[in-house]
C-alpha cells in the first residue's frame, strides 16, 4: 500500500470560490414571499383604495417596493454565483428599458411599466418553483426566457390612454389607433335637416347633466328586474373618439366627436342611430386620457351651443348645423389650450352664453352675445379646472357658480360681476366636478385626493354676502364623476368608489363597488343609473341605509367616461368607440 505524504483529501469549499453550476441550491422562499407581498398589497389596494392617490401607489409604489425587494435577494441573498448575478441583473434592467422605451414618450412607458414589473416579479417566483427539480443551467435559461417573453409581450403593447384608475388602457401595436380607426369611419353621406320643435319640452335633455343641470331625471319609471328581462338593444354604430355625451330633442341626439383631422358636432335620428347632419372644425386635441372633443353640446331655442377640444365656440342653427357664429378661447382668453382640453360645457342663458377657460384674472369666465357671438363681460380669478359654469339661485338671487382650483366663486348673471367667493386651493389634481346647491342657501362642492369635499352657507343681506364652511370632510373626495342630490343625501363617488353621503352633516353613509363612470339619479324609483367605465350599466338604490346593487348589463365596449342619457322611454349611451340605445323595460310615467 503506498501512502502520499503531506497531502490531504481536497475538499470542494476549499478549491472554488463558487459551486459549479449544476450543483448550485437557491434560496427561493424571500422571492416567493415577495411576490405574494405584491399579490396580497394589490388585493387590499383593489378592495379598500377609492382615490388616484391610493390608485397610484397601488399602481407604482407597490411594484416598484416589490421589484427593489426582488434584486436585493438577488444580489444579496439568492446563493447564485456572482458572475450569473450580474447578468441576471443585466437581462432584467435590459427588459426593463426596452418596455420603458417602447411608449411614444418615456412617461407613458413608465406607466406600462408599472403593469408590467408585477407580471415580471410573478414570473421569476413562479419560473424558479417549478424547475426546482431541474439542474441551475436549465433554471437559468427559463429565467431568460421569461423575462424575454415578458418584455416581448409587453413591447407588442399600446398604451392608448389613461382609466380612470390611471392604470394604462392597452391595445396591440397591430390593431389601428384612436387616431387611424376616426379617419376611416364611414362620413356622413347626407347633409339633412332635423324637424326639432322650438324649444325643448319638459321630456327632452337638452344640456349637459340634463335641463336642469342637476344630473336627475324625474316622472320616469321602469322595471329593474334585468336579470328575465334586461334592456332591449335597439340600435348599435360607431362613433368618432370624444368625451362629449349625448344631449336629446324632440326625435334627434347631439354629440360631438373626432373624425380624423376634424371635429365633428353631428346629429343623429334617436329612433335609428342615422346620421343627419354634420358640422366640421379643422382642430384635433389628444393628450394621455384619449382623443377628441370633451364637452357636452347645448341646445336652446332651436340653436346648438358648442365648445370643441381646441377652443372652438360655436352657435349653430340645430336643423341644419350651420354654423352662426365661431369664436376661439384661445385668443379671447389670451391663452393655449389647457392641459386636458377646453373641457366645460357652456351655460346658455337669456341673453348670454357663459365659458369657462381657465385663464388669467379678467378672462377666467367669459359671457358672450347670444345673437352676435360679441363678448359681453369677462371675469374671474385666474385658476383652471374642468368644471362647467351653472346656474343657482342662492339669496333669492339667480347667480353663475363656477367651482374651480381656485375655489369657488359666484357672478352676476347680467354683468358678471363678482357677487361673493371662497378660496379653497387645489393643488394635487384639477377640479371637475360640479356644485350641489340644497335649499337655495347651501353649496357643496369638492376635489379628489387629499381634499375631500366642503359644504358652504351662503346667505344674504341687501348686497352683503356671507359665507360660512359648515363641514368640511375627506371622507368624499369626487374626482371626475358627478353625482346628484336626492332627499338630502348626495350619490356621488369618492374617487373611482359610488359612494352616499349625509349633505347636512358631511358623513358617509356608505360605500360601494368601484365603478368609475357616470351616474343618473331616476328620481322617481329612488335609483341610481350607473355607466361604469367598463361600459356596463348598474342600477343602485339611491338610498342612505346600505350600498345595493339591484341588477346590471353589459352595454358598451371600451373605457367610457360619458354621461348616459334618458329620453322617450330608452338609454343612450356612447363611449370614445361606439354608440347603442337601449329600450328600458316595463316603462311608464309616473303620476
Amino acid at each position: 500500500m503506498s501512502k502520499t505524504i503531506g497531502k490531504t483529501e481536497a475538499h470542494p469549499s476549499d478549491n472554488e470560490i463558487t459551486p459549479p453550476s449544476s450543483s448550485v441550491r437557491i434560496r427561493i422562499w424571500p422571492a416567493v414571499l415577495i411576490a405574494l407581498a405584491q399579490l396580497i398589497a394589490a388585493m387590499l389596494f383593489a378592495r379598500f383604495g377609492t382615490t388616484n392617490i391610493q390608485n397610484g401607489i397601488a399602481l407604482g409604489g407597490v411594484p416598484l417596493a416589490a421589484t427593489a425587494l426582488l434584486i436585493l435577494w438577488w444580489l444579496a441573498a439568492s446563493r447564485v454565483p456572482w458572475r450569473e448575478r450580474l447578468l441576471g441583473l443585466a437581462i432584467f434592467a435590459c427588459a426593463v428599458v426596452a418596455v420603458l422605451f417602447s411608449q411614444r414618450s418615456v412617461g407613458i412607458g413608465a406607466l406600462l411599466l408599472a403593469v408590467a414589473l408585477p407580471y415580471m416579479v410573478y414570473a421569476v417566483a413562479i419560473i424558479l418553483l417549478v424547475t426546482q427539480p431541474l439542474r441551475w443551467y436549465a433554471r437559468r435559461c427559463a429565467l431568460i426566457g421569461v423575462l424575454v417573453v415578458c418584455a416581448a409581450v409587453f413591447c407588442a403593447m399600446r398604451v392608448d390612454s389613461i382609466g380612470g384608475d390611471l392604470a394604462p388602457v392597452t391595445s396591440w401595436r397591430w390593431q389601428p389607433t384612436a387616431a387611424q380607426r376616426s379617419g376611416t369611419l364611414a362620413d356622413f353621406l347626407v347633409q339633412q335637416e332635423a324637424l326639432l320643435p322650438a324649444d325643448a319640452g319638459p321630456d327632452d335633455w337638452p344640456a349637459f347633466l340634463g335641463p336642469r343641470r342637476d344630473n336627475r331625471i324625474a316622472g320616469v319609471r321602469f322595471a329593474d328586474d334585468w336579470h328575465n328581462t334586461p334592456p332591449r338593444e335597439i340600435w348599435r354604430r360607431e362613433i368618432g373618439p370624444g368625451w362629449s355625451s349625448f344631449i336629446a330633442v324632440g326625435d334627434y341626439l347631439f354629440t360631438q366627436e373626432q373624425r380624423g383631422e376634424e371635429e365633428l358636432v353631428a346629429c343623429y335620428r334617436a329612433d335609428t342611430g342615422a346620421p343627419v347632419w354634420r358640422n366640421r372644425v379643422e382642430a384635433l386635441f389628444e393628450d394621455a386620457m384619449g382623443l377628441g372633443p370633451r364637452a357636452t353640446p347645448v341646445f336652446s331655442e332651436g340653436y346648438l351651443y358648442t365648445q370643441g377640444g381646441t377652443g372652438i365656440l360655436q352657435r349653430l342653427d340645430a336643423a341644419t348645423g350651420e354654423t352662426l357664429w365661431r369664436r376661439d378661447l384661445t385668443e379671447d382668453a389670451n391663452r393655449g389650450v389647457p392641459g386636458y382640453g377646453f373641457a366645460s360645457s357652456p351655460l346658455v342663458l337669456s341673453e348670454h352664453v357663459v365659458v369657462f377657460t381657465g385663464a388669467d384674472d379678467g378672462n377666467n369666465v367669459i359671457a358672450y352675445d347670444r345673437a352676435t357671438g360679441d363678448i359681453a363681460w369677462s371675469a374671474g380669478r385666474r385658476a383652471s379646472g374642468h368644471c362647467s359654469p351653472q346656474l343657482e339661485t342662492l339669496g333669492n338671487m339667480p347667480q353663475i357658480l363656477m367651482a374651480s382650483n381656485f375655489g369657488m366663486q359666484a357672478f352676476n348673471v347680467e354683468n358678471g360681476n363678482l357677487l361673493w367667493e371662497h378660496h379653497w386651493d387645489i393643488r394635487t389634481n384639477p377640479r371637475c366636478v360640479q356644485p350641489v346647491v340644497m335649499d337655495n342657501e347651501y353649496v357643496m362642492f369638492g376635489g379628489t385626493g387629499t381634499s375631500g369635499s366642503r359644504l358652504l352657507h351662503v346667505t344674504r343681506d341687501n348686497n352683503d354676502w356671507q359665507v360660512d364652511e359648515q363641514w368640511s370632510t375627506r371622507q368624499f373626495r369626487p374626482y371626475f364623476n358627478n353625482g346628484a342630490l336626492h332627499e338630502d343625501h348626495y350619490y356621488g363617488y369618492d374617487g373611482d368608489r359610488v359612494a352616499c353621503l349625509a349633505l347636512r352633516t358631511g358623513e358617509r353613509q356608505w360605500s360601494g363597488e368601484r365603478y368609475g363612470g357616470q351616474l343618473l339619479l331616476v328620481v322617481d324609483m329612488d335609483m341610481l343609473l350607473i355607466l361604469a367605465e367598463s361600459g356596463d350599466v348598474a342600477l343602485v338604490r339611491a338610498t342612505p341605509e346600505q350600498f345595493q346593487e339591484v341588477a346590471r348589463f353589459p352595454a358598451l365596449n371600451g373605457k367610457t367616461w360619458n354621461h348616459p342619457t334618458i329620453h322617450g322611454g330608452r338609454l343612450y349611451l356612447r363611449n370614445s368607440q361606439e354608440a347603442a340605445c337601449y329600450e328600458l323595460p316595463g316603462l311608464f310615467a309616473s303620476p
